[in-house]
């Protein structure tokens, strides 16, 4: 098995968004989505009280410089005169349920020479999408260190993730099976074998976070948030969530309406949504990704020539056949390519040749690029925490048969990904079910709503129905969406950025919407 230090690989692709808006249906509940045009004009109402303000921790953590270790783990080179501090806290195991014991919650610190000593802090979470903590130095390589000037970023990894306690409750053998979704066992139905190795996975995981064996969900994520603002004694906290942590956020929303002097929800996704339409919604997104970066590569003369798409149907036909790059499976595959979709690094245009490389030799016969890239997404997407923490939130599961079925029906309908999709819910086929967390009400801050059309790990469809969520909540929203490729417009798009900064700064959303181009 290959190995290699987590990296974060960049696509962008260049595409011009139409500033208009559609309006909302009656029910806002039920908007939606339509095409790649904008998600919809939000419904004014009287201008709420200002929200609270961005307060600086009266008990602040104990912190200790980790600028190096953090920068490299990320594969990020540290940026001039930017610190990065880490810490802990201890959060209760289930303060919902009543189980007794805690857990402990990594954070990471930014600051710059410019970041006020008495600045309150930006709240991030990446949620259980891969460790805040790797994800944090990769927005700060890139505008992420403007938000410094004004305010430190405090990144919180989800339990049993990254720095807070990561778990290790798996048999290596099921781990690396669940990897390969079972590819390489006898047998002409891949649901039960799979579905057999996620049994044993499941009991080995429960057994190992009991009695929390239900503690590990948004609700759950959201009260350690709540612990760290308690901790702080701060009156209330300005939040970034990005795709899973835009749940989490929401969460603490629901749960805390009151305490939330700043809500910024990234790539979102509605807190009830059902496993099969939030596997479906990723991979719709994995698709039109796959598709711009397909069209970026024709456009810049890319190493796969005049047919990029069919190099990749190459690749995952000889994964599929049992011939992948180095014996790799087709879901090992898929998953490097999203991976490197959904998380650019450094020029989109050199970051999209660069897959299209490691594409090219792999097809050629030299795996070394594409290994790397495997590895990648192993390490940043397929860790035990998120398996526990993603499972405990996928909520009204598939049946097997409903799996089986949708094997087939996503394999012709998303010919790249679909069946990848469609098997990865049987991971969670077997954990116990969760609740959906209690959704927002009279929450008065406004909420600043970002979206990316070409989202392999979310979509590109969630921002109207949270939208709905904060209407119907009594909060104000505006939209700022990006026509690019990767997880987090705020992350990888200058555009989507300077929205944000004013956001965080008075407290009132912008004027109209923002619409950016890749």
């Amino acid at each position: 098995m290959f190995r290699s230090v987590p990296a974060v690989v960049a696509v962008t692709v260049s595409l011009v968004l139409s500033a208009c808006s559609p309006g909302l249906a009656a029910n806002p509940r039920y908007a939606t989505d339509s095409g790649a045009g904008p998600q919809g004009a939000t419904q004014t109402s009287e201008k709420p009280a200002g929200p609270p303000g961005i307060e600086a921790p009266k008990n602040d953590l104990s912190w200790r410089d980790c600028t190096s270790r953090v920068f490299s783990a990320a594969a990020v080179d540290p940026l001039p005169g930017v610190t990065l501090d880490c810490a802990s806290y201890d959060a209760d195991l289930d303060p919902i349920s009543g189980a007794t014991g805690s857990v402990s919650i990594g954070v990471v610190r930014a600051r710059s020479a410019q970041t006020p000593a008495d600045a309150g802090p930006l709240v991030m979470t990446t949620g259980s999408d891969l460790p805040s903590s790797v994800q944090l130095p990769a927005w700060l390589s890139r505008a992420g260190g403007d938000v410094l000037a004004k305010h430190p970023i405090v990144a919180v990894d989800r339990r049993g993730i990254g720095m807070s306690g990561a778990l290790d409750c798996r048999d290596v053998f099921d781990r690396q099976e669940m990897f390969e979704q079972a590819q390489f066992q006898s047998g002409d139905d891949p649901v039960a074998n799979l579905g057999a190795v996620t049994m044993t996975a499941t009991t080995s995981c429960t057994d190992t976070i009991a009695p929390g064996d239900s503690a590990y969900d948004n609700s759950h994520a959201a009260e350690d948030l709540e612990r760290l603002r308690t901790t702080w004694d701060v009156p209330a906290l300005a939040l970034l969530g990005v795709g899973n942590g835009a749940q989490v956020a929401l969460a603490y929303a629901g749960s805390h309406p009151n305490k939330v002097a700043r809500l910024v929800l990234d790539s979102p996704l509605p807190l009830g949504i059902a496993a099969e339409a939030a596997t479906e919604q990723r991979v719709r997104g994995e698709q039109a990704s796959l598709d711009a970066w397909a069209t970026q590569c024709l456009a810049t003369n890319c190493p796969l020539g005049p047919d990029p798409k069919g190099a990749v149907d190459a690749l995952l036909s000889a994964a599929r056949a049992g011939n992948g790059p180095g014996g790799a499976s087709v879901a090992a595959v898929a998953d490097a390519i999203s991976t490197a979709l959904a998380f650019p690094q450094g020029n989109r245009v050199d970051a999209g040749n660069e897959l299209a490389q490691a594409i090219a030799d792999a097809n050629s016969g030299d795996t070394n690029r594409l290994n790397n890239l495997i590895n990648t997404a192993e390490t940043l997407r397929q860790t035990d925490g998120q398996f526990v923490n993603s499972c405990s939130d996928a909520l009204n599961r598939p049946t097997p048969d409903r799996v089986r079925e949708l094997v087939v029906e996503w394999g012709k309908r998303y010919p790249q990904f679909g069946t990848v999709g469609a098997l990865d819910m049987v991971k969670c086929l077997n954990w116990p079910s969760g609740t959906a967390p209690k959704e927002p009400q009279g929450l008065t801050t406004p909420t600043l709503l970002l979206g990316v059309q070409n989202d392999p790990i979310v979509g590109g469809e969630g921002v109207a129905a949270v939208a709905a969520t904060a209407i119907n909540a009594g909060s104000t929203n505006k939209r700022v969406m990006w026509q690019g490729i990767g997880h987090g417009a705020s992350i990888y798009s200058r555009c989507a950025l300077p929205p944000v900064l004013a956001y965080l700064d008075s407290g009132q959303l912008p004027a109209t919407d923002t619409y950016c181009p890749a």
